[in-house]
C-alpha cells in the first residue's frame, strides 16, 4: 500500500518520514509555506556562513578545532538560533573536514568560501527535489466551520487548521489511504482528538522517533 503525507516540515529529520512513504501530496497553502521557509533559511544559513567569513578576516590564532566554531556561536548567535547554528557547523565541518581534528586557518577560510558557492547550489537542487517529488492537491472549496471550530477548541491554531482542513478535504475523496504526519505536537494532539477527520491516521513525532 502506498503511504501519503500532506504536512512535509523542512527540516532534516524529515527525512526519516520521506522514507516510509512513497507518494507525497501538499496543499497551495502548505506549498506557499514551504516557500517561505525555504527562504528564512537560505538567509540565515548564507548569513551565518557570510558572518563566519568576515571571523575570519582576522584570524586569532594559526589552528582551529570544532571547538572553536562552537564558541563562535555561543558568543555570537542569539540564543533563540544557537542549536541550528551549532549543528549548521557541524555538518559543515564534518563535510569539508571529515575526521581531522585541527584546521589551518588558511584551509578553514577557503572551505568556508566553497561552502559559501555550494550553500546555493545545493539548497536549490534539495529544494527542487522536493517540489518534483510532491504532488499539488485541488484547492480546498469547502469551509468545513464546524470541525475548525473543533480543532480550535482542541489548541490547534488557525494557520495548521488550514492545512488539516486542506489534508481532510483531499482525503475524503481519495480512493487511497491518506495520513495526516505534523510534527506540530498541538496539531498533531488537536487533530487525534477530533475522530470525524477523513485521514486514514494521523502521525506525529512519536510515530518517527522525532524528539
Amino acid at each position: 500500500m502506498h503511504g501519503y503525507l500532506l504536512l512535509i516540515l523542512f527540516i532534516i529529520k524529515s527525512e526519516r518520514v520521506f522514507e516510509l512513504y512513497s507518494e507525497f501530496f501538499w496543499s497551495t497553502y502548505v506549498k506557499k509555506e514551504f516557500e517561505e521557509a525555504y527562504k528564512d533559511k537560505y538567509k540565515n544559513l548564507f548569513k551565518l556562513f557570510f558572518d563566519l567569513q568576515k571571523y575570519f578576516e582576522f584570524p586569532e590564532k594559526e589552528f582551529y578545532r570544532f571547538f572553536d566554531l562552537k564558541n563562535y556561536a555561543i558568543e555570537n548567535i542569539p540564543e533563540g538560533k544557537l542549536d541550528n547554528a551549532i549543528s549548521s557547523f557541524k555538518q559543515f565541518w564534518e563535510e569539508y573536514f571529515g575526521i581531522q581534528s585541527q584546521i589551518s586557518y588558511f584551509n578553514m577560510k577557503t572551505a568556508i568560501m566553497d561552502c559559501l558557492k555550494d550553500l546555493t547550489i545545493n539548497t536549490n537542487n534539495n529544494k527542487q527535489l522536493l517540489v518534483n517529488m510532491i504532488q499539488l492537491t485541488l484547492q480546498r472549496v469547502n469551509p468545513y466551520s464546524v470541525i475548525d471550530a473543533m480543532l480550535e477548541s482542541k489548541g490547534v491554531h488557525k494557520k495548521d487548521r488550514i492545512v488539516t482542513l486542506d489534508g481532510h478535504d483531499f482525503a475524503c475523496f481519495s480512493n487511497d489511504s491518506i495520513d495526516l504526519v505534523t510534527f506540530d505536537d498541538d496539531c498533531y494532539n488537536g487533530a487525534k482528538n477530533v475522530e470525524i477527520l477523513c485521514f486514514s491516521s494521523i502521525k506525529g513525532k512519536c510515530d518517527f522517533n522525532v524528539s
